[in-house]
């Protein structure tokens, strides 16, 4: 995955890791980028934000984002 910036409510957020793809949905490595990411969103609150890095590559990678809202 290319580094993305994405604008979400007025805030430019960068994110994503230049080098890294984005892996097909339901592969193990997209299941493991998502079960990575989402205990990222539980440890931190800041994180489930929508202007977080952390929750726009959850929906770049098209991870569920149930469960992790405030």
């Amino acid at each position: 995955m290319k580094k993305w910036t994405t604008k979400v409510k007025g805030k430019i957020v960068k994110h994503g890791q230049k080098g890294a793809r984005i892996a097909k949905v339901g592969s193990p490595k997209q299941k493991s980028d998502c079960a990575i990411s989402l205990g990222i969103a539980k440890k931190y609150p800041s994180a489930r934000k929508e202007t977080s890095p952390n929750y726009q590559s959850r929906r770049k990678w098209k991870c569920k984002l149930r469960g992790i809202e405030q």
